[in-house]
């Protein structure tokens, strides 16, 4: 699925599109800024819990799931963390704007990152990157905003067909629409599959921060 797909899908349910019509330039420009925003609220909620920096020495770190990583002035070795579930989260920050000069090589630990299954290198200053981790793949996906409306939607079919509901609702005070009671439910539906598949998981939903004891439940 490609993100014009999602858009128009959409724009059909809030009434703004009929059959075999495509949205001008200007509402796809609208449409894509309206999709990342609600992507970008879906990490730490519905995929993952929130990224939480983690002090960094020497030349190589083992990453836990969380985890965001200032990487200092060293070329560094990152590794993904161990056994990951999907929603898993990790970070890496180029602390000093020096990965051209000392590259960052982040080892995918048994897994692929960004598609491929070697170590990944970036080697460009101020590359900052976040990942996800998609199960049904054994893919560290590279959290990033959709370029335009050509872009791969890095969902599984299952997750992604609920989207065009999800940014239908998004949408409709723009377009100042009536939602239909399917479309509604069809969105609720949909954030509740991601939470099932990629939210933390614990007895309140919530994993502990990163060095920190976990939480008893509510008595």
């Amino acid at each position: 699925m490609i993100l014009r797909d999602v858009i128009e899908r959409a724009m059909r349910l809030n009434g703004e599109l009929a059959a075999g019509e495509h949205p001008g330039a200007d509402a796809m420009a609208d449409m894509i800024t309206a999709a990342n925003a609600m992507k970008a609220a879906w990490f730490g909620a519905l995929i993952g819990g929130r990224l939480t920096e983690q002090a960094v020495a020497g030349a190589l770190a083992q990453a836990e799931n969380g985890g965001e990583y200032p990487i200092p002035s060293v070329a560094f070795t990152l590794t993904a963390p161990a056994s990951p579930r999907s929603g898993m989260r990790f970070a890496a920050v180029d602390a000093t704007l020096d990965f051209a000069t000392h590259n960052l090589t982040v080892d995918p630990n048994g897994r692929q990152i960004e598609g491929a299954t070697g170590s990944l290198v970036i080697n460009v200053d101020g590359d900052n990157r976040q990942w996800w981790y998609r199960g049904d793949a054994g893919n560290w996906v590279r959290q990033a905003p959709w370029a335009d409306e050509n872009a791969v939607v890095e969902f599984g079919d299952s997750v992604a067909a609920y989207f065009p509901y999800m940014l239908a609702v998004v949408c409709a005070a723009e377009f100042n629409t009536e939602l239909r009671a399917d479309i509604i439910a069809g969105a609720a539906e949909g954030r509740a599959v991601m939470a099932r598949m990629y939210a933390p998981r614990g007895r309140n939903l919530v994993e502990a921060s990163l060095g920190a004891p976990a939480q008893l439940g509510q008595g």
